[in-house]
């Protein structure tokens, strides 16, 4: 077995999965939060759930940088 247990295990991820169920959970994230109306029920969803999920995203984001490589055509991310 490899030394290199983390690369062997990124490498098995299945990121076109992952990326559809992202995607798909975004869209409907979007849709229900668009809908709410003002309520006590709507309020602790958004506390609960929608703005933790969004601030995880948004770490997310903020930890991945994607930077053109003007030796390559698509973006690489940067550490």
């Amino acid at each position: 077995m490899s030394e290199y247990k983390n690369i062997e295990t990124v490498k098995r991820l299945d990121f076109d999965h992952l990326d559809m169920l992202v995607s798909e959970r975004i869209g409907a994230l979007k849709l229900y939060a668009q809908s709410m109306t003002e309520s006590d029920v709507h309020d602790a969803i958004c506390r609960d759930l929608i703005l933790p999920c969004v601030y995880t995203l948004a770490q997310f984001l903020e930890s991945v940088k994607i930077e053109p490589d003007a030796t390559q055509s698509s973006p690489q991310p940067t550490a």
